[in-house]
C-alpha cells in the first residue's frame, strides 16, 4: 500500500538516506531542509532551499535519492528539484547564501566560493577539517587558527617549515580557504616562490611591471610556498622586500611555506631574513604512530576505502616520515585489495607492496649500510665489528649487527656469518638471542635498537664497504 501523505513519506525516506550516507555532516547541511512537495505524472517534485543545494543534490546523489524514494513509495519515480520559499521569510536563500559567508562543509561548498578557492590558486581538497592535529603539529595549527580569526594582526608574517610530505602546505593553503569561507571578498592569492620570479621577469620583459606588481599588493592574505628557492634570485629578493613591506604595512597577512627555518636559508639577504623571522615561526615534524593513524583512518573514510583495521595500523607504523607517502600507500593497498580474487590482503602481502617486506627492505639496505649505523650508534669501527677484537662494547654492536641483518632484513645466517667474518652461523642465533634479550629487560637498549633501524631505512643508501 503505497503511503500518501508526503510528509510521512520523505520522514522514511530521509530516515534510509541518513543510514545509507553515513555522512552527518553532510546529511544535516543538503537533506535536513528538503521536502517532498508532490509527486504527479510518476514524477517526484523535491522541494529545496536554494538553488545551490538542487544542483548539489542532482550531481551528487541523484541516484541514492530516487532509488530511495521509489522503493519506500513502491514505483518508479523520476526527480524534479524545485526550490521553495521558507515559512516567515520574503528574501529568497539564493540572495541569503550569495551574501552571506559559508562555513567550510565536508565535500561541499558554494559554487561561488568554490570558484574563489580555485581561482586562489588553493587545492580545494586542504581544508581545516580534514587537517588530522597532532604533537608535531599542534603548534602550528594552533597559529594557523590564530591567522584565520584575525588575518594581518596576528603572528604576521607566519613562517611554517618542516620537511617534504609533513602537510606544510596543506595547513597553509587551508588558512586561505577558511579565510575566505569567512569573509568571501578578501582575497587570497596562492603561489610558489618560482612563480613569483616567473611572474616578475615576465613583467620585466614585457614592460609590464606595475602590472606584476597589482597582481600582488593589493591581495589581503598572500602564501608562497617554497620560499627556500628565493635565495638563488637577489633581485627577486629585492622586489620581495619592497612588496613585503608595502603589504606588512598595510596590515595584509603574509604566509611563508619552506622546508627549514629562515635562519638556514642560504644566500638571503639579512633584512629579509629579519622580517621572516619578525613574526611567528613554527615547525611541523614528522607525525608520531597516533596521528599517522589517524590521518590513514580519515583517509580511507573520505575516499570510502574498507580496510581492516590491523592493515591501517601496519601502514601507519611502516611509513613514519612522509604524509603522502602514507596516503599514496594507502590508495595502492586499497586498489589491490579491490581487485584481489580470494579475500582482503594479508599483512605480508600489504608489506610487500609498499616495499616493506624482508626480501625488499634486503634489496634495498646493503650490509655495509648496517654496520656503518651500528657503528656510529655504538661508538666502534666497522673495522673492529668485522675483526677478530671481543671486547664487551665490540662484541655488543657486532651481536646488533647480526640481530639486525637477520630480523629486520631477513638475511640468512650463513650470510651474516660470512659477512662478519665469523666461522659458523651458531654464533649468530646466539648473538639474535642475546640482543632479543636485552631488549626486553632494558627500554634503554630497545629505543637503541629501533633508533638505528630507522636510520638505516631513512638515509641513502650508497656505501660500498
Amino acid at each position: 500500500m503505497k503511503i500518501k501523505d508526503e510528509k510521512q513519506l520523505w520522514k522514511i525516506v530521509l530516515a534510509q538516506i541518513e543510514i545509507k550516507l553515513d555522512a552527518p555532516a553532510q546529511f544535516k547541511t543538503f537533506f535536513l531542509e528538503t521536502k517532498l512537495l508532490k509527486i504527479e505524472n510518476k514524477q517526484a517534485y523535491i522541494g529545496v532551499p536554494n538553488q545551490y543545494t538542487g544542483e548539489w543534490l542532482k550531481t551528487k546523489y541523484y541516484n541514492l535519492i530516487k532509488n530511495t524514494l521509489s522503493y519506500v513509495y513502491g514505483e518508479d519515480l523520476d526527480l524534479i528539484f524545485e526550490v521553495y520559499i521558507k515559512e516567515n521569510s520574503t528574501v529568497p536563500d539564493e540572495e541569503i547564501i550569495n551574501k552571506s559567508p559559508l562555513l567550510s562543509v565536508q565535500n561541499g561548498i558554494s559554487n561561488n566560493i568554490l570558484d574563489i578557492v580555485i581561482k586562489s590558486g588553493l587545492n580545494p581538497k586542504y581544508t581545516m577539517s580534514n587537517y588530522i592535529v597532532g604533537n608535531s603539529n599542534r603548534i602550528a595549527h594552533a597559529a594557523a587558527l590564530a591567522v584565520i580569526e584575525k588575518p594581518g594582526e596576528t603572528y604576521n608574517p607566519l613562517f611554517i617549515h618542516g620537511k617534504t610530505g609533513v602537510g606544510k602546505t596543506h595547513l597553509a593553503q587551508a588558512i586561505g580557504r577558511s579565510i575566505i569561507e569567512k569573509n568571501p571578498i578578501r582575497k587570497v592569492l596562492y603561489t610558489t616562490s618560482e612563480g613569483f620570479l616567473n611572474d616578475m621577469v615576465k613583467g620585466i620583459k614585457t614592460g609590464q611591471t606595475e602590472k606584476f606588481r597589482q597582481r600582488y599588493r593589493p591581495v589581503d592574505v598572500l602564501i608562497i610556498d617554497d620560499m627556500q628557492l628565493i635565495s638563488k634570485w637577489i633581485a627577486t629578493q629585492t622586489e620581495f622586500f619592497n612588496m613585503f613591506n608595502e603589504m606588512y604595512n598595510a596590515g595584509r597577512q603574509i604566509i611563508f611555506i619552506a622546508d627549514r627555518k629562515p635562519d638556514e636559508i642560504q644566500n638571503i639577504e639579512s633584512r629579509l631574513k629579519s622580517r621572516m623571522n619578525g613574526g611567528m615561526v613554527v615547525d611541523i615534524k614528522p607525525p608520531e604512530f597516533e596521528t599517522r593513524l589517524a590521518i590513514i583512518q580519515k583517509k580511507a573514510e573520505t575516499s570510502g576505502v574498507f580496510l581492516n583495521e590491523s592493515i591501517l595500523e601496519f601502514i601507519a607504523r611502516s611509513i613514519t616520515e612522509n604524509v603522502r607517502e602514507l596516503e599514496g600507500a594507502l590508495q595502492k593497498i586499497a586498489l589491490f585489495n579491490q581487485i584481489k580474487p580470494d579475500g582482503e590482503l594479508t599483512l605480508e602481502e600489504v608489506a610487500h607492496l609498499i616495499g616493506k617486506d624482508s626480501k625488499t627492505k634486503r634489496e634495498q639496505i646493503k650490509i655495509p649500510k648496517v654496520l656503518k649505523e651500528v657503528s656510529k650508534a655504538m661508538g666502534v669501527t666497522v673495522k673492529d665489528i668485522k675483526g677478530p677484537r671481543r671486547t664487551k662494547d665490540v662484541a655488543l654492536a657486532r651481536q646488533v649487527c647480526m640481530y639486525i641483518l637477520r630480523e629486520e632484513f631477513g638475511y640468512k645466517l650463513e650470510e651474516i656469518a660470512k659477512f662478519l667474518n665469523r666461522e659458523d652461523h651458531t654464533t649468530v642465533i646466539h648473538a639474535i638471542d642475546k640482543v632479543k634479550s636485552k631488549m626486553m629487560l632494558q627500554d634503554g637498549f630497545n629505543s637503541l635498537i629501533s633508533k638505528i633501524i630507522n636510520s638505516i631505512c631513512n638515509t641513502d643508501n650508497d656505501l660500498d664497504i
